[in-house]
């Protein structure tokens, strides 16, 4: 006897949970692209004002239709907020652009991904007294460890210029530390962030490119040099990625997804070897693993 069934419901393919995965892996290999481009700058005929303008261009254009919708919450955020952040648009680019042009890529995505957390809590601590575990601030020890493992361990072939990239990287990392604390404190949905940050960004590099501040190369370039910062600085960066992540902190919560974010200096370091031609010394290695470990760490406490 043949037994009718009622429609059931499609399957779900994939859970929540394991999208918000997924998507956090996608940002992973998008933050490892950004090192890789901004060492990239340096070897490319474009000029640091031109990936600025292709940087903050992209999303200026795509998210033109939800200006209207999210105006009103961009206009209650405080100024204060809203400075900090603009730290994320060309300060942080430019000091990581000028670290990049001498460290090993490595470094610049130890530096980049790794210590902002704890130049977060220092930040916190010292300027809004907010207080610090004895345990946390032992486990963001060990970030501010493997930068100098990295350094110490080739101090023998260490340059004052990569000195100076390094110090420009850390100063780059404070200026992300403060973007996110304006995050935090601003609460603005990721679409207004993006907004907020690609328009006003795009006005002060359109500025700095008038008034002549930058060297620039537009024109003398073409569309295949200029293909890998469109698709990774602009697209990825300036969209996937700002929007990637909000999705996966909603998904996974901030904890998962700083500790899946804290492997992009390993990526990074491996993506490195073929495409720069860099290699993999104990130093740097073992500066990677204490940088991870100091960020899974933080998280846990």
């Amino acid at each position: 006897m043949l037994r009718v069934t009622a429609p059931s419901e499609k399957p779900r393919f994939l859970s929540p949970l394991a999208k918000g995965y997924l998507v956090m892996l996608m940002v992973l290999l998008i933050w490892s692209g950004l090192a890789l481009t901004v060492r990239g700058i340096s070897m490319s005929p474009l000029q640091f004002i031109d990936v600025a303008l292709i940087r903050f261009a992209v999303p200026v254009i795509l998210f033109a239709p939800f200006i209207s919708a999210h105006y009103a919450e961009i206009k209650r955020a405080r100024v204060s907020d809203l400075l900090f952040i603009l730290l994320g648009g060309i300060p942080f680019l430019l000091f990581a652009a000028l670290g990049a042009e001498t460290a090993p890529t490595a470094y610049v995505g130890t530096i980049l991904a790794g210590t902002p957390p704890l130049f977060v809590a220092v930040l916190s601590f010292v300027v809004y007294r907010k207080s610090l575990p004895i345990k946390r601030a032992l486990a963001l020890s060990l970030i501010l460890m493997g930068v100098v493992v990295m350094v110490v361990g080739r101090s023998d072939v260490m340059s004052a210029n990569i000195h100076h990239g390094v110090l420009y990287l850390l100063s780059a990392a404070i200026v992300w530390a403060f973007y996110t604390i304006g995050l935090i404190r601003a609460g603005l949905s990721a679409i207004s962030v993006a907004i907020i940050l690609s328009y006003s960004s795009f006005l002060i590099v359109l500025t700095l490119l008038l008034l002549g501040v930058f060297p620039t190369s537009l024109g003398s370039f073409s569309w295949q040099d200029a293909l890998p910062f469109i698709l990774v600085q602009g697209l990825g960066i300036g969209v996937l990625a700002t929007l990637g992540f909000s999705y996966a902190v909603q998904r996974l919560g901030s904890a998962k997804s700083s500790v899946i974010g804290s492997i992009s200096p390993s990526v990074t370091a491996l993506l490195a070897v073929p495409i720069f031609g860099e290699s993999l010394t104990v130093a740097i290695v073992g500066g990677i693993l204490l940088t991870i470990a100091g960020v899974i760490l933080s998280n846990r406490i």
